[in-house]
């Protein structure tokens, strides 16, 4: 299956070139040009790469978790960091390593949504630094656009304006590297993959103090399938692709020998199927019936199940506190659901815990991860959700009632 792959710094636009690479099905690189949209070749899959000067990547450690909450989980431990007036950004997550990091994508909404909107549609949205190796230390790529990016050891990465001379850094890493020796937390070295001579690199170890290595120049093109497969996919939450329903599929033909057998295995898969559909339509019963409500009562946000639930929990809390009552999602009922797991904690654990918008935040200090995991199963039990995100001093864990 051959992949077309186009890095944008920009949204498609019919009059402005954007450079291309077409693979083959081993995922070898074939053909490699610059044109406006109609002159890419054909290929039976497209992919978009973001250039590193519209993407960050971001590495997290968070607990142990399952792969439907890491996404929640990353864009809590980074709400200080993204602190923003307009739409959230778009996050997008690798798998969770084994010492509990995830990498997190992070673009501007309007800059996902008008990639998204290009037709024919981009198969996958991914980010060049992504792509890039990881070495020890630092190391400053090229941008297959304009300037270039740094990937750190931990694969978090940040774009680079392009050096005002051969023999000059970008303001933008020199500042970097400034502040991480200011916190102690300067690279062991700092690698450059770009055309550099041995006289200047010896300059830059001399003036910051940290060694310059020449490190083999890289483009976003040769990233190899490993990474590619790796690197997360953008398309993710409004911008998710729709999975088809799929056809059910025809039983298997048991031989008469098997008559008995294949009977009763047949009158055990219908049970399970006609229960399965019971189940389905009595949810869809549900959801159509929670959206009726919502726009009976004129709330707001009413486009899905979700968001119409909670717009009806709002309505029901507004309603509770109007003739003087409390809500299940106030301050005090909340915390009294929570208050059997949270007392497993011991007294010096809890730094702070504050309420707002329908949640606590509890502040923790340091804690055994397995503890961890026990309060979040309690929790969850108790019909408590939770997100958990790993600070300098411990974990942040704010807790909410689903709706």
């Amino acid at each position: 299956m051959s992949t077309l792959r186009v890095l944008l710094a920009a949204p498609p636009s019919r009059s402005r070139p954007a450079s291309w690479a077409l693979f083959d099905d081993a995922g070898r690189c074939v053909q490699r040009g610059s044109d406006a949209p109609d002159g890419w070749p054909r290929s039976e899959r497209c992919e978009a790469v973001l250039a590193a000067e519209v993407v960050r990547v971001v590495a997290l450690k968070v607990p142990p978790m399952p792969p439907t909450r890491l996404a929640a989980a990353a864009a809590f431990a980074l709400e200080d960091q993204l602190a923003t007036t307009g739409d959230a950004p778009t996050i997008a997550v690798s798998a969770q390593q084994a010492d509990g990091t995830v990498l997190a994508c992070v673009a501007a909404r309007d800059a996902i949504a008008a990639v998204v909107s290009r037709e024919p549609p981009f198969d996958r949205i991914i980010a060049e630094p992504a792509l890039a190796p990881i070495h020890t230390g630092w190391t400053w790529y090229a941008s297959g656009a304009q300037g270039g990016f740094v990937r750190r050891a931990d694969g978090s990465a940040f774009a680079v304006g392009s050096n005002p001379a051969p023999s000059e850094l970008p303001a933008e890493l020199v500042a970097a590297l400034t502040q991480a020796a200011r916190a102690g937390a300067s690279p062991r070295l700092v690698g450059v993959a770009q055309a550099c001579d041995d006289a200047t690199l010896a300059r830059w170890t001399r003036e910051l103090g940290i060694p310059f290595t020449r490190v083999a120049p890289w483009r976003w093109d040769n990233a190899t399938p490993e990474a590619i497969a790796a690197a997360p996919d953008m398309r993710v939450g409004e911008f998710a692709h729709t999975s088809p329903v799929q056809p059910a599929r025809i039983a298997r033909l048991f031989r008469p020998a098997l008559g008995i057998a294949a009977f009763a295995l047949l009158l055990q898969i219908g049970a399970t199927v006609a229960e399965w559909a019971w189940l389905k339509l009595d949810v869809w019963r549900t959801a159509r019936a929670i959206t009726a409500l919502a726009r009976e009562a004129d709330l707001p946000d009413t486009a899905s199940p979700d968001t119409a639930a909670r717009a009806i929990a709002r309505w029901h809390a507004d309603l509770r506190h109007r003739i003087g009552q409390a809500a299940p999602s106030d301050a005090l009922p909340l915390l009294a659901r929570a208050a059997p797991a949270l007392s497993s904690l011991s007294s010096n654990a809890m730094k702070s815990a504050t309420y707002a918008d329908g949640a606590w935040t509890i502040e923790l200090g340091a804690i055994d991860t397995g503890a961890l995991a026990g309060i979040d199963r309690t929790l969850t039990g108790a019909g408590v959700t939770t997100l958990q995100a790993k600070t300098g001093g411990g974990y942040r864990m704010r807790l909410f009632l689903a709706p």
